[in-house]
């Protein structure tokens, strides 16, 4: 997924049927995936330390619903879900903290204390496990980024704009998950309102020219109607 904003404008021109814009839209996605570079970060490190045994959810359903969500939900529904998308992500984020607290104050412990242990309790998080993958039990991060889940809501934003709260939530999501730092993040974001604001203003025109020719269409039947005598 090195070039996964390259990956999701192409597919918002595909979905848009935008044939005119193609070469203007992957144009600028090239130059945008040069500033944002391999932007997507690799996935977080598995806590080692696991708390007994517990059931896991499925990794590969997870990332399916993932990437249907990211495409599908518009309006309200989107923000939700990335505002839900943020809040594990943070949980996530939390627990990598106290686990490295953990390590620095006992550099030389192999397996956690009473105190660890209540910690991680607290901060307990779902993991996934697909049997086909093998490994270690992912936690939601590592789901989050094996899936096109970020690529689907680019796809969504271009085709629908974002308003101000999903474009801040979509900062947070960044910083959580890409790498190059604030400026990068927020030229990313800016070039997706550019074009989401490419797409609408191409519509508008689509939509203009498909008026202008229904009229035309309607005024020459209505002219060929009475000339037949229809009108009489």
């Amino acid at each position: 997924m090195t070039s996964w904003l390259r990956s999701a404008v192409s597919k918002a021109v595909e979905v848009g049927h935008k044939n005119n814009l193609t070469r203007t839209v992957k144009n600028y996605a090239d130059t945008v995936v040069q500033h944002a570079g391999q932007a997507v970060a690799e996935g977080a490190k598995i806590i080692q330390d696991r708390i007994g045994t517990r059931s896991f959810k499925s990794f590969k359903q997870t990332v399916k619903r993932l990437e249907e969500a990211s495409v599908s939900c518009r309006g309200s529904e989107r923000v939700q879900l990335i505002k839900r998308w943020l809040a594990a992500l943070k949980e996530i984020e939390k627990l990598s903290v106290v686990s490295l607290e953990d390590k620095e104050k006992n550099p030389q412990q192999n397996h956690p204390n009473e105190e660890q242990k209540d910690n991680l309790k607290r901060h307990s998080v779902v993991l996934y496990y697909d049997p086909d993958l093998g490994g270690e039990p992912m936690n939601f991060l590592d789901v989050f980024l094996y899936s096109q889940a970020l690529e689907g809501i680019t796809i969504s934003m271009i085709l629908e704009a974002p308003n101000e709260e999903e474009v801040s939530v979509l900062l947070e999501l960044f910083r959580l998950c890409l790498t190059g730092g604030n400026e990068v993040h927020n030229a990313i974001a800016s070039s997706i309102r550019d074009l989401a604001k490419a797409f609408s203003s191409y519509e508008d025109e689509v939509l203009a020219s498909l008026g202008f020719g229904m009229k035309s269409v309607s005024h020459g039947a209505n002219e060929e109607f009475h000339h037949e005598g229809g009108g009489a």
